[in-house]
């Protein structure tokens, strides 16, 4: 029995990535360099895989240079163009596919554009600390970017992504507001922190006195009130939950350059990290990411991998510079 046509096309896909790269691993013995050219030479489909295959390689690395470029440009400050460079681990075996490019793709176009309509921003893995022109201060957290609305009635901020803490300075006629997703968050005279995580929630954590919580689009626009030592969490279902109270010493952890785990599944512990690493981190395998991780480790996503590495006996490869493997 023939295989489907569309199943025979993602086959052949599939094999052409895992061609590429192996051969792009830097470790290609004379076995495996004949053994390929014998699958290239097996049908002209093979040929054309592969050549699709290059292609999509070269889109990605050409899109994270044009989006380098463009950022760069704003910042008056020069680029040097991204190599395609090999695996740091040899042995990589077939279970690459096609995924992996697109997410280098969209990766490169995800790269830069809030930064671009920010006036305050952090890549990942860096942190900033600023002060604005009321005397109220803002910290950011890696890969975060906010932009100031501000009017002679009102002073309001904007965070596009990520997360920062806020000290405001009181000011009775000009109310201090910092809007993400759909929910607006006042400050009362505060110290409270705001992230808005990649699906959409937004968590709201005050450490000094309070902030009072609305949703921008409900008419009544009435507001939750949060608490010193409470975190209100909003999945965006539309409707404010009420907030619980929180361990401030670990939600802030990141301000002291510190990451608390504590019997968390690996599955969080990695979308953690990936807020601080400047390369994709991703689980192979279901079983990998239930293992259970406690402890206090430095905001430094390699040194994490590799005291994680140790202790459950896990595999990590490296994929270029953009990608990153944990496999059992």
């Amino acid at each position: 029995m023939n295989p489907e046509p569309e199943a025979t096309e993602e086959s052949l896909a599939d094999q052409a990535i895992d061609w590429l790269v192996l051969l792009r691993s830097g470790n290609v013995s004379a076995d495996l360099q004949q053994e390929f050219n014998a699958w290239l030479q097996q049908d002209v489909a093979h040929r054309e895989a592969y050549a699709n295959a290059e292609t999509l390689w070269r889109s990605a690395a050409k899109v994270m240079n044009n989006n380098r470029s463009v950022y760069a440009q704003s910042q008056g400050v020069k680029t040097t163009p991204i190599k395609y460079k090999a695996l740091k681990k040899a042995g990589y075996s077939g279970w690459a596919t096609a995924a992996t490019l697109l997410l280098l793709v969209w990766l490169g176009w995800a790269a830069y554009g809030d930064e671009l309509l920010s006036d305050y921003s952090t890549h990942a893995g860096e942190q900033k600390q600023t002060t604005l022109a009321d005397g109220s201060s803002v910290f950011l957290n890696t890969d975060t970017a906010i932009a100031l609305e501000w009017t002679n009635n009102q002073r309001k901020i904007r965070l596009l992504k990520g997360q920062a803490e806020f000290k405001v300075t009181p000011d009775t006629k000009r109310p201090f507001d910092v809007m993400a997703g759909d929910a607006s968050i006042r400050a009362l005279g505060t110290v409270f922190e705001v992230y808005q995580d990649v699906t959409g929630g937004i968590n709201v954590t005050v450490s000094e006195h309070a902030v009072g919580v609305s949703l921008e689009n409900k008419i009544d626009r009435q507001r939750v009130k949060v608490k010193e030592g409470e975190r209100l969490i909003y999945s965006g279902s539309g409707e404010l939950p009420l907030p619980q109270s929180v361990n401030l010493n670990q939600s802030k952890a990141w301000q002291r350059g510190k990451l608390i785990f504590r019997d968390q599944p690996l599955t969080e512990v990695v979308a953690e990290l990936n807020r601080y690493s400047q390369a994709r981190i991703v689980l192979k395998g279901d079983s990998i990411g239930k293992l259970r991780v406690s402890g206090v480790f430095p905001i430094d996503a390699l040194a994490v991998l590799n005291a994680l590495q140790q202790a459950f006996a896990i595999d990590v490869t490296y994929v270029g510079s953009w990608l990153i493997v944990l496999h059992s």
